[in-house]
């Protein structure tokens, strides 16, 4: 299990709970990548992102 801490778009920090393989970084964009229950993938700008942990 991961969690990724981030700034939202409404300035407020969200603690985003999510399994280590719905988590990835993407170095050409840099942005993390969050994928949903419902398979879409949340694009979150490294500039916003406070901490990312991993079990892996």
């Amino acid at each position: 299990m991961g969690v990724i801490v981030y700034e939202d778009p409404q300035g407020g920090v969200t603690e985003w709970p999510t399994d280590d393989d719905r988590l990835k970084y993407d170095e050409a964009t840099g942005h993390w990548l969050v994928k949903t229950g419902d398979g879409t993938v949340r694009r979150i700008p490294r500039e916003r992102v406070f901490y990312v942990e991993q079990d892996s």
